[in-house]
């Protein structure tokens, strides 16, 4: 993880996010950008509110936390039964 100072270094479907803000704090992994469409503020303002239970705008506080981290996905194939 890599703790940012600025949002705009964020990659969208390439970065997942953690955000925290005293006892607070949520994640959404980098997929989540590229199955919503959300823009960069969208994505932001949701995992404020979806996730950490913050006000959408949270992420623009500069007393918020935000960690950048990639993350490799792979999904197991279904094993077919006889």
């Amino acid at each position: 993880m890599e703790k940012i100072d600025d949002p705009d270094s964020i990659k969208l479907g390439t970065h997942g996010v953690l955000l925290r803000q005293g006892y607070h704090s949520g994640v959404f992994l980098p997929q989540v950008a590229t199955e919503t469409g959300w823009s960069k503020e969208e994505f932001m303002a949701n995992l404020c509110s979806q996730k950490a239970g913050l006000s959408p705008d949270a992420w623009k506080d500069k007393t918020t936390e935000i960690y950048i981290f990639t993350a490799e996905v792979f999904s197991e194939k279904e094993a077919n039964s006889d």
